[in-house]
């Protein structure tokens, strides 16, 4: 089955430069503070609000034709894709079980699958792996691999007049999955900025990983599969093996902390 955009009435030449990228993710991070600093903001409702507000955004920008790279194609590798985000996924998780000293501060902003009682256990985690295996891996992939990672080329080859529609500062020139050192320090840079210091160790074997993948496919939506492999496979694996492990002083260990 191979269904690309164009197939799908994306003809459109994409006409609001930046926004479609950046948008949707910081719109997201705006909702991940408040949801930090107010009373309140650990519940379900803001739990979805995370989810619904970039995924309509995301969805009104595909439905604008502002994603003409994104193909959604299923071929022989992408089984392939997602075995490699489950192995990135062992990756990410292995460190924090095996060594207790590289474990976040306990209960510092570790997901509580139970905030809306055990009733609605079923339907809090379903919200969570919508936004943390679906909605997540598409806004990142489209702002780091497909924004961050061409946009650190338009940079660095002529100065930027900061418009979003100049065509002079058009990312889109340059052709998805080109290596340069800039471009993939960049977004190896991005990734660990945007993640908390105690996930550096493992973000950034991921992302140099990622990247070099990202090379060799040069396809975004095989990137948006392996990242959707990873993350889901950490949430299930919180849902399932959390008290399975010890966590190193006699106690059972909770993975939420991961998610």
């Amino acid at each position: 089955m191979n269904v690309t955009n164009e197939e799908a009435g994306h003809a459109k030449k994409p006409t609001m430069g930046w926004w479609p990228y950046v948008l949707p993710i910081v719109a997201f991070l705006v909702l991940v503070e408040v949801t930090q600093r107010f009373a309140g903001g650990d519940s379900i409702a803001m739990l979805a609000l995370r989810v619904v507000v970039p995924l309509v955004l995301l969805a009104f920008f595909w439905v604008r034709g502002e994603y003409p790279e994104l193909r959604f194609a299923i071929d022989k590798m992408t089984p392939v894709d997602a075995l490699l985000g489950i192995v990135l996924a062992a990756m990410w998780m292995a460190p924090y079980v095996m060594f207790p000293s590289l474990r976040p501060e306990s209960g510092d902003g570790e997901f509580d699958p139970m905030m809306a009682g055990v009733a609605l256990w079923p339907v809090v985690f379903g919200v969570r792996m919508i936004g943390y295996a679906m909605v997540t891996p598409w806004m990142e992939e489209l702002f780091m691999r497909s924004f961050v990672m061409r946009y650190a080329e338009v940079l660095r080859n002529e100065p930027s007049t900061g418009d979003p529609s100049d065509s002079t500062d058009d990312f889109r020139k340059i052709p998805l999955a080109h290596f340069t050192w800039v471009s993939f320090l960049g977004v190896v840079g991005v990734f660990l900025a945007t993640h908390q210091m105690w996930e550096w160790i493992v973000m950034l074997p991921w992302a140099v990983a990622t990247n070099l993948w990202f090379y060799y496919r040069k396809s975004l939506f095989a990137l948006i599969v392996v990242h959707a492999a990873t993350n889901a496979s950490i949430l299930i694996a919180a849902a399932t093996l959390s008290g399975r492990f010890g966590d190193g002083a006699g106690g059972p260990l909770s993975l939420w902390f991961l998610v």
